[in-house]
């Protein structure tokens, strides 16, 4: 019961902010592209997919999608782009090739970063002006992780000249000053803060909460070039949020009880990079810590937990050959109860320490003129916290056949581990997730699965992109406990923790413009994501069964207009059978797990830029959006409600509190 009251707390917490922060997701299992490059080096095709599917989109296109109150931001975009679940209003996580949020990497430059998001997951921590590209693949190649990777990566040329970009809107505030320091250095700084609290506090109250809430993150690149053939260059990165119910705010009358909420999370990340010709080397740290205060009535709940990795990692290449080391260690302490008010106390929690080891070989190649292909092998070495040594193969393969008329066949297959798990009181990718390294709880993770993929190039810069997928997940955690067993002093990690497997499997279809003044994609995905535990199957909590999605953008004079639509089956939820009210308290009969859809998902997102007159080298004008502009209500949660003074107990569906958000935003560039 306390597990689904601190549900609801947060989801309406996370709903409350996202009505006034950032634009919802939908979901999808979609179309594999090997790789997504984000770029602004040159004017480019919205969308444009290359040679064994690299897709490449100039970054600065964003500013044409949908920037919800004057925000526009990366993984947002992508998770437009095929092969990619985009989330609904209340799941934060990640989802590729119907992966969880825990499987795939989100990093800057190679540098891990945890919780990537703020706004409780739905609004990302990258300033989009401090980067240069973005890079984005469906397999996890040359990192210990059995989904996909989304790689931020900042600037590495010197800028000629001081430089500024800056935009302000309805929920925060950003700037990017770029600056040559001499003949071979340069230093860019960005920083973003929330302005959500100055021109919201007063309106954030949804339900009876009233809610505050703050972010802000800084990011500094220093570029060297000391000698033609090296470059160095430190990315240093640091955010923090925060989010509390007002005191006396958070009374849920339909429970008889008071229950508030205090979340402050922080992560931080500082790297050296140097390059030379055929030799590349990182030395970085990477870190996240949070801290979850929770009051109920005369008690109170402190849930700690933190992560940080320090790690090096060098890679050598010459001709069809290369070589990859990485070396890592993490330090981890999962969740960590301390129960105040009544008398009992836990065990502190002690952090654990483990470490991975990857070599990694590789060798690409064509035969004849026809078929390219590219082959690894990873050797693994991890030692757990109880110093116990696993070691582990991981073979990748992958090919392309091109075909007369440049139509091209793609095939990928291998073999996936993962060290490292996210688990907690939810799984929708929120920061209360803690992290936790494989050993004494369960075995590394793997995954064994493949793609077959098909492109037909048509005139006028018309692509059709067909692919199959399948993914086998072994070693998988489930969180079963709850904040029930954390109150009642009877917590425990160790019988917290359920030990299943998953697979997912699916189909994607996408059409794309490249070329003309109206450019785009539109995207068919059809799929399943399954789980397995104690004998039992289920689908899991970010599966659709179908979903399309459309990406438009159209040039006309100073104006540039575009828009998103979304339109997909609803997403799995546990549905109450039978419900009484007992002395008080809601005693709910559940059905089977996750055997419930909610309603369809569909959503029309609207954005137009008017680009001012140039004044020499200073570029500005304004920003329109409108998101949802169908004004659509979205079933986004049910939950059980009762009235006490009638008697009376309901399974009602929630609604996201405001269906249609309109957008201004100023951005000035020099």
């Amino acid at each position: 019961m306390y597990r689904q009251k601190l549900g609801i707390l947060i989801l309406k917490s996370a709903l409350l902010l996202s009505v006034f922060c950032t634009e919802a997701r939908a979901q999808i299992d979609s179309l594999q592209l090997d790789s997504t490059v984000l770029s602004a080096a040159a004017k480019r095709p919205l969308l444009d997919i290359g040679r064994a599917g690299v897709a490449t989109v100039d970054i600065s296109e964003l500013a044409l999608m949908p920037s919800i109150l004057g925000n526009s931001d990366p993984l947002h975009f992508v998770q437009m782009l095929p092969s990619m679940q985009t989330s609904s209003e209340y799941d934060a996580g990640i989802h590729i090739q119907g992966c969880d949020h825990q499987h795939n990497l989100v990093a800057l430059d190679g540098v891990p970063i945890y919780g990537a998001t703020h706004l409780m997951g739905l609004f990302s921590v990258f300033n989009p002006t401090h980067y240069r590209s973005m890079s984005y693949s469906t397999v996890a190649s040359n990192v210990n992780r059995l989904g996909g990777v989304i790689d931020m990566h900042t600037r590495r040329t010197r800028p000629e000249r001081v430089g500024l970009d800056a935009s302000v809107g309805l929920v925060s505030a950003q700037a990017t000053l770029e600056t040559p320091l001499g003949p071979k250095a340069a230093l860019i700084l960005s920083g973003r803060g929330s302005l959500v609290d100055l021109l919201y506090g007063n309106y954030l109250t949804m339900d009876d909460i009233s809610l505050s809430y703050g972010f802000s993150d800084l990011n500094a690149t220093w570029i060297w070039n000391p000698t033609k053939s090296d470059r160095i260059a430190v990315d240093l990165y640091y955010g923090y949020d925060r989010a509390r119910t007002n005191p006396g705010s958070a009374e849920t009358s339909q429970y008889g009880m008071d229950l508030s909420l205090d979340l402050f999370w922080r992560n931080g990340a500082a790297a050296i990079h140097w390059d030379r010709p055929e030799f590349e080397q990182t030395l970085y740290y990477s870190g996240f810590a949070l801290d979850v205060d929770i009051v109920q009535q005369a008690r109170e709940v402190l849930m700690p937990s933190s992560i940080s990795t320090v790690g090096y990692k060098a890679g050598w290449s010459r001709g069809q050959f290369s070589l990859m080391a990485d070396v890592s260690m993490h330090e981890v302490v999962p969740q960590n109860p301390q129960l105040l008010g009544i008398g009992l106390e836990y065990e502190e929690t002690e952090l654990q320490r483990a470490f991975e080891n990857t070599l990694t070989a590789g060798w690409s190649g064509t035969i004849g003129y026809d078929f390219e292909y590219a082959a690894t092998l990873a050797g693994h070495w991890y030692i757990s916290p109880e110093k116990r040594s696993y070691f582990g193969l991981s073979p990748q393969l992958s090919g392309t056949y091109h075909l007369e008329g440049g139509d091209q066949l793609r095939l990928k297959a291998g073999i996936y581990r993962q060290y490292l798990f996210q688990t907690g009181l939810s799984n929708l990718g929120l920061p209360i997730e803690f992290w936790l390294p494989a050993g004494k709880n369960s075995d590394p993770q793997w995954s064994v699965g493949g793609s077959l993929g098909w492109d037909k190039p048509f005139a006028e810069g018309l692509e059709l992109n067909a692919e199959l997928y399948y993914r086998y997940l072994g070693n998988q955690l489930e969180f079963v406990s709850g904040l029930q067993d954390i109150l009642a002093g009877t917590y425990s990690l160790d019988r917290a923790l359920e030990k299943g497997s998953g697979r997912a499997y699916g189909v994607n279809l996408l059409l794309r413009k490249s070329q003309g003044k109206l450019t785009g994609w539109a995207g068919l995905s059809a799929g399943r994501s399954l789980r397995t535990f104690d004998g039992a199957t289920w689908p899991s909590n970010h599966e659709r069964l179908v979903e399309f999605d459309m990406v438009a953008s159209y040039q006309l004079g100073r104006w540039d207009f575009g828009g998103t639509l979304v339109a997909a089956t609803g997403t799995p939820f546990t549905e109450v059978k039978e419900y009484y009210l007992i002395h008080h308290q809601i005693v709910s009969v559940m059905g089977p797990y996750n055997g419930g859809r909610l309603k369809p998902y569909y959503r029309l997102d609207l954005n137009a830029r008017l680009r001012f007159k140039d004044r020499g080298r200073v570029q500005h004008g304004l920003n329109f959006s409108i998101y949802n502009a169908t004004a659509r209500k979205q079933e986004i949660f049910r939950r059980v409600h009762s009235e006490r003074d009638n008697y009376r107990i309901e399974f009602e569906s929630m609604y996201l509190g405001i269906t249609i958000l309109p957008s201004v935003g100023y951005y000035l560039k020099f």
